[in-house]
């Protein structure tokens, strides 16, 4: 197969995007010659190009209300697409793109019409992780084998990373542990509350740990006041910074702490401590979307909850003890102290 210039897929969320990372550096090392586009959101380029594996990135949304025409001319010149995250319109255009070798899963309707290269898989019931899952849709480019989840973080390639601008990098203590808390999500999953957050804050030792919050500038009024600020080891960084420079200071950090975010993948593909707050519900559960890394974890309250065991509304997560993430913590603050 002719895999010249790739078009991967991938127009959702930035954890969904680093999850798919690993598939660009699979096609990479099959395929050292080939060009790889990066299919997305605006909103994730900028971690996207902190891969190595990627070359291009285009903003689908660009195009997204333009003609059927304009969305065709976008793709056209495309040897291969990949449609990691399904999407009939973007399947459409790259028919009538004329693009030769078009692979999706044979479980969208709309993949019989407009793909010729149709992968047999179902990820709703798959026991595999979502960065597994995709590495599914190479076959046809004879990339059969399915890294272990203790392979795929050599797989993440976010190595082109922005440098952190001198104010954010003398915030970063050099006898601490650096712990980055993200407490909002975009919604897409539950978080862990404000009151927990506050709990956990104030049981880091000011002499161990120096705390940094984050969040966007529509963080700002949900977070308000209701962690503690005042505390001399917490510096608030809440709608302060762009996308390069949370990833560039999450990478200058230690540990990130937060809810099933794009921030959590991001610590967990740059090999930092990242620590998340799941639920045991359906796609959401972290054998499917837990984070993958060096020094990753994903906590859980009850495994076995019945109410999301029956797909309940439930906040169990609430239920994770602060303790459960100091037993993380606090050996990585005290091998700091003891230098």
């Amino acid at each position: 197969m002719n895999v010249g210039k790739v078009i991967v897929s991938r127009t959702d969320a930035i954890g969904d995007v680093v999850l798919t990372m690993p598939l660009a550096a699979l096609l990479k090392q099959r395929y050292p010659s080939s060009e790889v586009v990066f299919l997305g959101r605006s909103y994730t380029r900028a971690a996207v190009e902190c891969c190595e594996h990627v070359d291009t990135f285009l903003a689908w949304d660009e195009v997204a209300d333009a003609g059927k025409q304009a969305q065709a001319d976008f793709l056209r010149g495309a040897d291969v697409i990949i449609h990691v995250f399904p999407r009939s319109e973007i399947a459409s255009a790259a028919r009538r793109a004329r693009i030769p070798q078009r692979v999706g899963s044979s479980h969208r309707a709309y993949h019989i019409w407009n793909c010729n290269k149709l992968v047999g898989f179902t990820r709703r019931k798959s026991e595999l992780h979502e960065s597994q899952l995709n590495v599914k849709l190479l076959k046809p480019f004879g990339i059969t084998d399915i890294p272990s989840l203790a392979e795929i973080p050599a797989l993440y390639g976010m190595n082109r990373i922005e440098s952190l601008r001198p104010d954010l990098v003398s915030l970063i203590s050099t006898d601490k542990l650096n712990v980055i808390i993200h407490p909002m999500t975009s919604g897409s999953s539950k978080g862990w509350s404000l009151r927990n957050y506050t709990h956990l804050i104030e049981s880091l030792p000011a002499d161990k740990y120096a705390i940094f919050v984050t969040g966007t500038e529509a963080d700002l009024e949900k977070i308000g006041g209701r962690l503690p600020f005042d505390r001399a080891n917490v510096t608030s960084l809440v709608g302060v910074l762009s996308l390069p420079q949370l990833i560039g200071f999450i990478n200058a950090a230690d540990a990130l702490v937060c809810a099933s975010t794009g921030p959590l993948h991001i610590a967990a593909a740059l090999g930092k401590c990242a620590i998340g707050f799941y639920m045991p519900i359906g796609i959401a559960h972290p054998r499917r979307y837990g984070p993958v890394g060096v020094d990753a974890h994903a906590l859980l309250y009850d495994p076995d909850c019945e109410r999301c065991r029956d797909g309940l509304d439930c906040d169990c997560l609430q239920g994770i003890e602060v303790s459960a993430v100091q037993e993380i913590l606090d050996p990585l603050a005290d091998r700091i102290a003891a230098r």
